[in-house]
């Protein structure tokens, strides 16, 4: 689950709490997020085509089912869940400072799929906080993951439950080369020094 964060057309930020989020393509780095257009960030994202994908810990489960129940047209969200906007580095939407993770993202198309759209967004900056993240020992893409021992991610279950994960994971050896597919390199990601807010 993801907190988007994004703009209106007086710079004031908003947040959306989303189920629905995923990596679409490496090369170049796409993300897509389904917004319904019921919401008040679809039209946001919609007039100023980009968005932040924050990651949030369990630690900010409360904050982040609130922002999920309540509309921006009538709430401050930063305000009211306490949470700190940071300005972007390459675009002008804020990430949330407590997140342990952020994606800058530009809207390159859109799709209306029944009854949500579906943003792809480019990343044009992504950050992590450098404690909660592990370099993989073969294969990839990513190069990176997040270290279940460090980081409980927040997994929507349905209405206001949600689980965590487990500190234990599996890493598999593969002998031989790994030919499924090449790519070129992807750039190093850039990571905060020190911990988030919200890392436990």
């Amino acid at each position: 689950m993801v907190l988007v964060t994004c703009l209106d057309d007086n710079d004031k930020p908003n947040i959306i709490t989303l189920a629905w989020a995923t990596p679409v393509s490496h090369q170049p780095l796409i993300v897509a997020i389904a917004v319904s257009p019921k919401r008040y960030s679809h039209d946001l994202i919609n007039r100023r085509r980009e968005f932040v994908v924050n990651f949030p810990d369990i630690s900010l489960a409360e904050g982040a089912n609130w922002c999920g129940r309540k509309s921006g047209k009538k709430y401050d969200k930063f305000a009211e869940t306490k949470w700190t906007a940071v300005p972007g580095k390459t675009i002008k939407t804020p990430h949330i400072a407590e997140c342990y993770a952020y994606l800058e993202c530009k809207v390159t198309q859109q799709v209306i799929a029944g009854d949500h759209t579906t943003f792809f967004g480019e990343v044009v900056d992504a950050y992590a906080v450098e404690e909660a993240v592990k370099k993989v020992k073969q294969g990839g893409p990513p190069a990176y993951y997040f270290d279940p021992a460090r980081i409980k991610t927040l997994q929507h279950l349905g209405g206001d439950m949600y689980v965590t994960n487990e500190d234990n994971y599996v890493e598999f050896e593969v002998s031989g080369v790994i030919d499924v597919y090449k790519l070129k390199a992807l750039r190093e990601p850039v990571f905060y020094s020190g911990q988030s807010k919200g890392l436990s």
